[in-house]
């Protein structure tokens, strides 16, 4: 390990071996012919990572991919089944916020507890104890026991007490997800300020913190390290592998069936023959132009022709629907052979979605049928169900 490196990481594995039941871990002890009883799995499999000195390095993946089992080894938590660990330096790592406090004591005991067992003397106490009140802003409740704290003042004081070690390492495992808005911004401001002075390893299921803080970042998925690159190129290559693995699923999915948010197929052929309505494209990009084409003919003279064109999403929500009545388009002009399109920019965030070709005449439903599901693409920095169109004026 030269000097500037901080943490080497070589060939990790971890192994735990999984029983069907309790009594086969017995009877695989007591075998005489050595039966195995049961299968390994492998959290880890020959991972290896190095951290410098000044550097900040992410790991992403899917839950259940090996992200915290590798912080944990490194921290000193688990060891590792196979590989080795080389760790230059002070360590505070902060893999459960409230796992360091005592809950029968107060909340000024447990700081004095943990600030002393991170090797602080007594005349620094009284600075630190300051600093780390101030971040987790408890009043009064600092000298009540921790039993009897909120979950987010248990989060705040556990923070501070964890960053206020002055580590050479700081490993963080999902910090900014729990807490409410303003303590992740405490959060965030406090992991800023500490970043010239330390080397990082950081895990988040946020891109934006990840691009935010870390050089480079390793990609986990099932327990093997399947990039390590730059932010920018490792976030890219992780979004673009689970938008296939969604693609995957929906292909697999009985596209004929008919969940019960979308209510009735229906036809009145009598009214109503040769209907056709299809989607321009299966998959879309944000602001992208979406053309939805339709056709049929009618068997009668209507009073009040109407088409309409809701859309859920894939768990059901309406997130908007289109009508012609709205547009007062006027569609019956002594012509029984209708077609047309419908165009608009996607407004819609990236998801899968589900839409009706509706026919009505004033209230009587004449056509009702699913078109063929579109999906709209991944994009960074966009939240709930649509991105409205818009233009920022900077003066």
């Amino acid at each position: 390990m030269n000097k500037s490196t901080v943490v080497k990481v070589k060939n990790i594995s971890k192994v735990y071996k999984l029983y069907d039941k309790p009594s086969d871990r017995v009877k695989e002890v007591f075998n005489p012919f050595k039966k195995k009883y049961h299968k390994d799995f492998h959290a880890l499999d020959n991972v290896s990572l190095e951290l410098k000195r000044g550097e900040a390095v992410g790991v992403i993946g899917r839950n259940g991919n090996g992200k915290s089992t590798l912080l944990k080894i490194i921290a000193g938590v688990l060891s590792p089944t196979q590989g080795h660990v080389n760790v230059k330096g002070k360590i505070s790592a902060i893999l459960e916020l409230t796992s360091s406090l005592k809950p029968e004591l107060t909340g000024l005991e447990n700081i004095e507890l943990n600030l002393k067992i991170n090797g602080f003397k007594q005349h620094e106490l009284k600075e630190k104890i300051k600093e780390i009140e101030e971040f987790a802003e408890i009043g009064e409740f600092i000298n009540q026991p921790v039993k009897t704290y909120s979950s987010g003042m248990k989060s705040r004081l556990g923070f501070g007490i964890a960053t206020s070690s002055e580590p050479d390492i700081l490993i963080l495992d999902e910090v900014l997800a729990v807490g409410d808005f303003n303590f992740q911004q405490k959060c965030l401001a406090k992991i800023n300020a500490m970043r010239d002075n330390i080397s990082m390893i950081f895990v988040s299921h946020s891109m934006n913190s990840v691009r935010l803080f870390c050089n480079n970042v390793m990609v986990l998925e099932k327990g093997k390290k399947v990039f390590y690159g730059k932010a920018d190129d490792a976030i890219k290559y992780y979004l673009e592998q689970e938008e296939k693995k969604k693609l995957e699923l929906k292909k697999k999915e009985n596209k004929q069936e008919i969940k019960p948010f979308y209510g009735d197929a229906f036809h009145n052929i009598d009214k109503i023959t040769d209907v056709k309505h299809k989607w321009n494209k299966e998959y879309y990009e944000l602001e992208e132009e979406m053309v939805l084409e339709f056709s049929f003919e009618l068997k009668y003279k209507p009073k009040n022709l109407i088409i309409g064109l809701p859309i859920w999403d894939e768990t059901g929500n309406n997130i908007t629907s289109f009508n012609s009545d709205y547009s007062s388009v006027k569609l019956f002009n002594r012509n029984y052979d209708i077609s047309g399109k419908i165009r608009f920019k996607c407004p819609f965030n990236p998801n899968s979605y589900h839409s009706v070709f509706v026919v009505v005449d004033g209230s009587e439903f004449l056509y009702r049928n699913l078109n063929d599901k579109f999906y709209v693409k991944n994009k960074e920095r966009v939240f709930g169900y649509v991105t409205l169109p818009h233009k920022w004026e900077i003066e």
